[in-house]
């Protein structure tokens, strides 16, 4: 006895091919990919998207449009932009009305990058007098990332930056350096109120880090 198996709708390569490792934030060139109707009818797609753990950093373009006909075929260009470090995957699922339906090809790939993490995010001093010191309060810097982190700068902002001061005893780099991957540092600040009432500022970290700059917000009450 012998056969031949009905072709179906498939999509080419799949698995696609790592994007290996990228910088987060960045995007990729693109890889392409085949959709692929060998069938005696045309095709109807539904949709194509991404499916899975990360579908949002991956991205495509495509000239399928809502049709492919029988025979036929259309390119799908897929992208990677990862949104954080380490290993990042998804499903591209292509949704139509063929029997096999939904065709589908795991992506992946490696972002590569810091992550500055404060904590805590804020910080409220108790009730000072006028031209006195604080006891210091702290604030941990963390680098959760594959990368080091970039510091260009750790800066008071805001209506009272004046009255709040960053400590030598911080073991981040104030005026600019690196913190390891992954590792962390201390902010340490304190408030000296110049006036009554109630102050409010923010520590700012300018960084190479997504969401860069990273604050902490100060507050407290000079009396």
């Amino acid at each position: 006895m012998s056969g031949t198996g009905t072709m179906l709708p498939s999509l080419s390569p799949s698995p696609v091919p790592s994007f290996g490792n990228q910088n987060v934030g960045v995007t990729s060139a693109a890889q392409a990919v085949t959709l692929s109707n060998p069938t005696s009818t045309a095709l109807s797609i539904t949709s194509i998207a991404f499916t899975g753990a990360n579908p949002g950093d991956f991205g495509q373009t495509n000239n399928c449009g809502s049709t492919v006909p029988a025979g036929g075929n259309c390119t799908i260009n897929v992208t990677f932009t990862p949104t954080a470090a380490g290993s990042r995957s998804a499903t591209l699922t292509v949704t139509d009305n063929a029997s096999n339906s939904p065709q589908t090809a795991g992506v992946s790939g490696t972002g590569v990058g810091s992550t500055a993490s404060l904590s805590p995010t804020s910080l409220t001093f108790s009730k000072q007098n006028v031209n006195t010191t604080s006891a210091p309060k702290t604030v941990t810097l963390s680098n959760t990332g594959n990368a080091p982190l970039i510091i260009n700068s750790i800066t008071l902002t805001g209506a009272n930056a004046n009255s709040f001061a960053l400590t030598s005893a911080s073991t981040c780099p104030l005026s600019g350096g690196t913190v390891s991957a992954p590792g962390s540092c201390m902010i340490v600040a304190t408030f000296t109120p110049t006036s009554k009432g109630g102050k409010t500022a923010a520590i700012s970290v300018a960084d190479n880090a997504l969401g860069s700059p990273q604050q902490v917000s100060l507050s407290g009450t000079g009396h």
